[in-house]
């Protein structure tokens, strides 16, 4: 991108993000001495007057806003090609839905905890008589320590009644498929319901994985959250509590009077259930009961109260005349304490009696113990995405394996068909589940070389796609994609696996798990630096795994050496400065062995390899497997180096 200034004083360093209305940018504010957040309308949209307007409403609507988990706006202007912008605060971090696809699903105080933070910025716009209407996990930014920002209200609107569904751009859809409410998927007002449902889609996602429909199809999808019930959460997380469960279904109800009226309301339940806990706020309802009987406030997640006419009822009956049903008690009472001294004197005539104490014989247990296998819940399959099927079994430790397709006319193109084992079956973890995946359309692998895979990821799993993520260490940027397997032009449907090679940067280590006489395993080397001068240091780390005792001191030696094996300089010392040698360390464990070896001045600018290995004074620890690495008379290969002048 070539350097742009706006206004005179926003220098455009880098773009950040693009979506399907806006770019953005990461730009230093030369005025203020700050990085901050410069979004583009994009075209067409930026020559579209009704478009325009509602950029423009975007920054009217959040500069009304002013709360510490909602993105700030700074400014607003006009580039020279009369393309719209504003300026937002930079926040560093990701967004909401690359944590989900990391690490999810969550654990139940993360997800509670993010999405208390998205009610209270929510709420703020909601009492600010706003409505986000486009909440997603796109659109929530989460800082490296935690703290969340909600983003992106390029589509809020007041709900005062100041819309005019007469005009035609207020009769659009806003919203994304995956997290629009029922409500505004019919065309009908949003309000602030509307966003409660779109959290409730949000806190699903944390908690399972997966969003609670999907489909290819926009419209389908909006039909399922028109028509259908999302799975069980405790189908795909077994650990999520009863009455979490409840409190999400409540706020996923088709009608909004079903839900909580607004964010804040939300927030107060989810205070309600981290303070009360699962249990004591669990609703009080049959364990056979389909659907749980909603409380209608959040004081009702409590225990119920009795029903004070009922009281007031019986107690009058008791004082109308004598109460003979009481009489009655009594005598059955005290005929029941007269037949219990039998027993009693039974009792203690046992109790005083003493038997011979019979002779226990040790039983000798001829079972060997099984070794602790940690099991877990098969998770149900059947209709979710492969993509969003291989997510949520790997974050259980499982693994996919698709053995074929079906054609399918009850179900979309790439979702899950039937599963081998079924969903609740206990297996051990790292077991493969077996799973036939309804045909999907066929279309051509576009070319994705060049591109950060945190900007065609989502695409591709889109597209049914299931993506198998190579990394490693290149001189590119951290992120790119190098590689794809099937290239760019073949053609590919729903379910099939394409593995993208993509750039770790240079700080990801070299794996080489080469075996140094059944002793040792250098399992890394890391080689930060590939580009230096004469004279300066060559930083090393070396991950060595200790598997058999060693009864003597070996040293590391380091060489680096022209491409015709001639000496240039090395080093010899015992690992870790010599404060960990060879002859202390025990089997199984690891020792992490930094190195700065300097390179001498006036060495000639070229190519020189690096080599490494260990010796004592009679010879060199010989290796017996290469793993991935080229050895050469007992020394390993680490990487070539470049000295320029």
């Amino acid at each position: 991108m070539e350097p742009t200034i706006l206004n005179q004083r926003y220098h455009l360093v880098e773009l950040v993000g693009a979506g399907g209305m806006a770019t953005v940018y990461r730009a230093y504010d030369q005025l203020l001495e700050r990085y901050v957040a410069v979004k583009f309308l994009r075209e067409p949209y930026a020559s579209n007057p009704a478009f325009r307007q509602r950029f423009l409403e975007e920054a009217r609507a959040a500069a009304r806003l002013d709360h510490p988990h909602i993105v700030r706006l700074y400014d607003v202007g006009e580039d020279e090609q009369h393309r719209p912008y504003i300026i937002m605060e930079m926040v560093e971090g990701e967004d909401l839905k690359a944590v989900i696809r990391r690490s999810g699903p969550l654990s139940v105080p993360r997800a509670l905890e993010l999405a208390r933070q998205i009610c209270a910025g929510v709420g703020h716009a909601h009492r600010a008589s706003l409505i986000h209407c486009d909440l997603k996990p796109q659109n929530i930014l989460v800082t490296p320590e935690g703290e969340i920002k909600v983003a992106d209200f390029g589509i809020a609107r007041a709900f005062q009644g100041d819309i005019d569904t007469s005009k035609p751009e207020e009769k659009v859809i806003w919203g994304s498929p995956h997290y629009i409410s029922p409500e505004q998927a019919t065309g009908r007002t949003p309000t602030p319901a509307s966003d409660v449902y779109s959290i409730g889609v949000i806190m699903y996602e944390m908690l399972s994985g997966v969003p609670p429909f999907h489909d290819p199809d926009p419209t389908t999808l909006v039909m399922k959250h028109l028509r259908e019930e999302p799975a069980p959460l405790t189908s795909l997380n077994p650990r999520i509590p009863p009455m979490l469960e409840w409190l999400v279904r409540k706020v996923l109800s088709k009608e909004p009077a079903n839900r909580y009226r607004n964010a804040d309301q939300l927030g107060i339940a989810i205070d309600e259930y981290q303070r009360q806990g699962a249990v004591t706020t669990a609703p009080h309802h049959s364990a056979t009961s389909a659907t749980p009987p909603p409380p209608t406030t959040v004081s009702s997640l409590t225990t119920p109260v009795p029903d004070v006419q009922e009281h007031e009822v019986s107690l009058h009956q008791r004082q109308e005349g004598p109460d003979w049903i009481l009489w009655a008690l009594l005598v059955v009472a005290a005929v029941t304490v007269i037949g219990l001294i039998p027993l009693w004197g039974y009792v203690y005539q046992i109790y005083t009696t003493t038997d011979p104490i019979p002779t226990v014989l040790p039983v000798v247990n001829t079972l060997t113990p099984e070794p602790d296998i940690e099991m877990v819940s098969v998770p149900n399959l059947v209709s979710l995405s492969a993509t969003d099927a291989q997510r949520l079994a790997e974050s259980l430790g499982l693994q996919i394996q698709v053995l074929g397709e079906q054609e399918a006319s009850n179900a979309r193109p790439g979702a899950i068909l039937e599963q081998t084992p079924n969903s609740g079956t206990q297996v051990p973890v790292d077991s493969t589940i077996s799973v036939v995946i309804a045909a999907g359309r066929v279309f051509v692998l576009p070319d994705v070389v060049g591109y950060q895979l945190d900007v065609i990821q989502g695409g591709l799993e889109s597209e049914g796609l299931l993506l198998k993520i190579d990394e490693i260490r290149d001189t590119t940027p951290k992120g790119q994609v190098l590689k794809s397997d099937p290239s760019a032009g073949t053609q590919v449907r729903a379910g099939n696996t394409v593995t993208l090679t993509v750039s770790g940067g240079m700080d990801l280590p070299l794996g080489l798990n080469v075996n140094l006489n059944n002793q040792i395993i250098l399992e890394q080397a890391q080689v930060s630096q590939l580009e230096l001068h004469s004279g300066e240091m060559l930083p090393v780390t070396l991950r060595w795994r200790c598997i058999k005792a060693l009864d003597r001191s070996y040293k590391v030696f380091i060489h680096v050496q022209t491409m015709d094996f001639q000496l240039i300089t090395q080093q010899d010392i015992e690992p870790v400065n010599g404060i960990r040698p060879t002859n202390t360390w025990t089997p199984g464990e690891i020792i992490n062995d930094p190195h700065q070896l300097p390179i001498p001045d006036n060495t000639p600018a070229g190519t020189y390899q690096v080599r490494v290995g260990l010796y004592d004074p009679e010879d060199r620890l010989p290796v017996v497997e290469p793993g991935q690495a080229q050895v050469v008379d007992d020394t390993i290969f680490i990487t070539q180096i470049e000295v320029v002048p």
